[in-house]
């Protein structure tokens, strides 16, 4: 999953270079809450760390096919890459369920709460 985040990483931060964008302001704080969210979820367990990690592919896997549907014919090689992306996303988070991810109980409280946050910084990301 390592190699595959810094691939994805690595690809988007090229192309906001080369496409001249600026970053979100907010990058630095998402770097850190990221950080603190994957730290605060192993605290909870096994089953929270996981399941932190099949909720936010979850919601990249739906902000992908946003991206998908909204890329047309003129930018293939990105619509390409974003694909493949989202597919990687989608195999993490099968490894994450297979290692023991559950929505069972509390967990759907977990899983709503890191799912509106990363909802939530994907829209003001994409609008600041």
């Amino acid at each position: 999953m390592k190699v595959h985040e810094k691939e994805h990483s690595d690809f988007f931060e090229e192309e906001i270079k080369k496409r001249n964008i600026k970053p979100t302001i907010f990058l630095p704080l998402w770097d850190l809450l990221g950080v603190g969210l994957g730290f605060g979820s192993t605290l909870l367990g096994k089953k929270a760390a996981m399941l932190c990690t099949a909720s936010v592919e979850e919601v990249i896997d739906e902000h992908y096919l946003n991206q998908i549907k909204h890329l047309d014919n003129t930018e293939p090689k990105l619509k390409k890459k974003i694909i493949k992306f989202r597919e990687d996303e989608l195999s993490h988070k099968d490894i994450a369920y297979e290692k023991g991810a559950t929505k069972e109980g509390p967990y759907s409280i977990l899983d709503k709460i890191i799912k509106t946050g990363s909802k939530i910084a994907i829209n003001i990301s994409e609008k600041i």
